[in-house]
């Protein structure tokens, strides 16, 4: 089902401005962070050829996941350090985050694992580009609004145009997000 009300969200992104109607009418979902007060959107599709399209070249990694969802944060394909996300590679394993750097290559990849004993958090292992673990169980929880650091408007807007938010944010970071959803 394709996220509606797109429109409300503008101004909030250029780069999410700036997809044709195609593929806006092709996005699942958005997802802003506000990381360190910058703020940015990852577009999901279920549609592996409206990514393609979207995010340009597509790292190995990314192409070759058995997955029913991509998404691709906006913003990070003009600061060359592109961010891809796909489903989960084992039954705990909700989502997979690539970041890639200027030139091309995996910098690290990231699991998002449910908390077995937290059903409101997520805990995050982290590995280098050769899969050697840096860290493993970085916390983020989902809460209220209150968790939300970027523009009080968005979520507003959102939820008005009919979307469901998810509020989520990292325990040792400055980092919240806004998952947007169809009704």
């Amino acid at each position: 089902m394709a996220l509606l009300n797109i429109n409300a969200l503008a101004g909030f992104s250029p780069a999410l401005d700036a997809l044709t109607n195609w593929q806006r009418a092709s996005l699942v979902e958005v997802v802003f962070c506000y990381r360190l007060g910058v703020l940015s959107a990852t577009a999901v599709f279920n549609d592996a050829e409206v990514f393609r399209e979207v995010a340009g070249h597509i790292p190995d990694k990314i192409a070759e996941a058995n997955t029913r969802r991509y998404g691709v944060d906006l913003e990070s394909r003009s600061t060359g350090q592109l961010r891809f996300y796909v489903d989960g590679d084992v039954p705990e394993a909700v989502l997979l985050g690539f970041t890639y750097a200027a030139i091309g290559k995996l910098a690290e990849w990231k699991r998002y694992r449910r908390d077995p004993d937290n059903k409101h958090s997520i805990l995050i292992d982290r590995y280098d580009a050769e899969s050697r673990l840096i860290s493993v169980g970085e916390v983020e929880r989902a809460s209220g609004p209150e968790l939300w650091k970027g523009p009080a408007s968005l979520p507003q807007k959102a939820i008005a145009a009919g979307m469901n938010a998810i509020f989520l944010a990292k325990e040792a970071k400055d980092q919240s997000y806004l998952r947007l959803l169809p009704a």
